[in-house]
């Protein structure tokens, strides 16, 4: 049996499926010609991956931890968080509920 840290959020297949448009946006950020992109329109970039209404507003919002829990991998998160100028740090805070 495996040791499960209590309130730790676990990355399986089906968090992965329901998370798949950040992620998949997220990931683009590798490219910097796509973080301009991003940069220049949000709208219309996470239109182009096609996020839901609720997703978009996820991300407008730089909700982290309700991000994590619409399926975000963490890792890719963090490529969101780069290019949004939101540090490791920052995020850490934010789905701990140290901040809002």
């Amino acid at each position: 049996m495996e040791d499960i840290v209590s309130g730790a959020l676990l990355f399986t297949g089906e968090r992965s499926a329901r998370g798949y448009r950040i992620n998949k946006m997220a990931m683009s950020f590798t490219a910097p010609e796509s973080r301009a992109r991003f940069k220049a329109d949000e709208e219309a970039y996470m239109q182009a991956f096609g996020l839901t209404a609720a997703e978009k507003a996820l991300v407008r919002q730089r909700d982290w931890k309700a991000m994590l829990d619409a399926g975000a991998s963490i890792y890719l998160l963090l490529k969101i968080g780069a290019c949004t100028g939101h540090a490791l740090p920052h995020i850490g805070a934010h789905t701990a509920g140290r901040i809002d």
